[in-house]
């Protein structure tokens, strides 16, 4: 499987790649080791996490291919996923990214976020 990912949402992106972080698209479902238990809503959440390489990724078993090179996900949030058609994209008015597939807009509001500095904080 593969996302697209525009080259304006490449270039947000980029600065985790260059340090050999690994990307992750995460449903924020409370579930796995990067989610708070009980955090998550009653919405549909995503949000990017970069990651050290040697973080255990075992819960984001699903593996998308991208011009940035894999982006895992995970099992559990696998009703999101499309064959085809699944993108990245930054939303002009709020430069956060857009998450969607051939059927519809998942997040119009996808968060990055550096684990490195979350764990440090």
């Amino acid at each position: 499987m593969k996302i697209e990912i525009t080259q304006e949402a490449q270039a947000k992106l980029q600065k985790y790649i260059d340090v050999d972080k690994k990307i992750l698209l995460d449903l924020d479902d409370g579930f796995g080791r990067f989610s708070g238990e009980g955090d998550c809503a009653l919405i549909t959440k995503f949000r990017i996490i970069a990651v050290d390489p040697s973080e255990d990724l075992s819960d984001y078993s699903v593996q998308l291919d991208s011009d940035l090179g894999t982006i895992y996900f995970k099992d559990s949030a696998k009703d999101f996923l499309d064959e085809k058609g699944m993108s990245l994209k930054v939303d002009p008015k709020t430069q956060l990214l857009i998450f969607s597939n051939t059927k519809e807009t998942i997040d119009r509001s996808v968060n990055i976020i550096d684990y490195d500095e979350v764990k440090a904080g």
